[in-house]
């Protein structure tokens, strides 16, 4: 899913030829505890707890609030905002604060706390391979040396003009991931037909229809090249500036490795 970026203030390029950029990602979680219900038929309204977790952080605002969890005793909120540097400001507003609902005597307390970051360390990729015992640490692919992505817009990545907008292309992947480091070689599931088939995908040559996103491996010549890669790519979404100025991210995940690459 992508969101449109209105400051691109905080963006690191990695590719100007395909206006592809690195923006950090700048999430909280918002918990607001409820009072017990005394009353039967008294009920509390989310909308009105969410307008006034909104009013709270006035004028700053968020990008997107959402309530990812409501219970009897609390309701939690994920909010994000355009900027990382506007994370501790909003986070001063919110914590320890209350919330006072027409109709209720009690207030309602807020908890309101930056999200941590779902990320391989270097201490996951260190002691896989050093656990492991079927790798040869001079092959590629049997080392820290190729990162698996999910989530990477398809049409970011297509050849310009292609007559399949929709196809992502290993040249362009090339092109992107080489900011951190040489590639020694990609590699893009989504086009290769035998594998689409048996993973029972419902895959066609001539059609990518469906296919908004995709996963890729990235494999570095060098062991710096990947630890750059990885360091640059924690706690960042992609975002794409057109040729108009006009900006969109959307969130990649960069999975952990339970086994050997190995592509040529």
């Amino acid at each position: 899913m992508t969101t449109i970026v209105h400051d691109t203030s905080e963006a690191v390029c990695l590719s100007a030829e395909h206006n592809v950029y690195l923006k950090p990602i700048a999430k909280m979680t918002i918990s607001v505890a409820l009072p017990q219900l005394k009353l039967p038929g008294k009920s509390i309204s989310n909308w009105e707890v969410m307008e006034r977790v909104k009013a709270m952080v006035a004028p700053e605002q968020f990008s997107a609030l959402r309530i990812s969890k409501s219970t009897l005793d609390y309701i939690r909120f994920e909010g994000e905002v355009e900027n990382k540097t506007v994370v501790k400001s909003l986070l001063t507003r919110l914590d320890g604060k209350t919330i006072k609902l027409s109709g209720f005597t009690d207030v309602l307390k807020v908890r309101a706390v930056e999200n941590k970051v779902d990320f391989p360390t270097r201490h996951d990729w260190d002691s896989f391979f050093r656990d492991a015992k079927d790798m040869n640490e001079t092959l590629p692919g049997e080392r820290p040396d190729t990162i698996h992505l999910e989530g990477l817009p398809c049409r970011w990545f297509s050849q310009k003009d292609s007559q399949f907008p929709d196809r992502p292309s290993e040249e362009v992947l090339i092109a992107v991931f080489q900011a951190f480091g040489k590639v020694r070689h990609v590699d893009i599931p989504m086009l290769d037909p035998y594998r689409e088939d048996m993973l029972d995908k419902n895959f066609s040559t001539f059609s990518f229809g469906g296919h908004l996103n995709f996963e890729a491996y990235v494999q570095y010549q060098e062991y710096c090249g990947f630890t750059v890669a990885m360091d640059s790519l924690r706690g960042m979404k992609l975002m794409l500036k057109g040729d108009d100025g006009k900006a969109v991210a959307c969130n990649i995940k960069v999975l952990k490795r339970d086994a050997p690459v190995r592509i040529w």
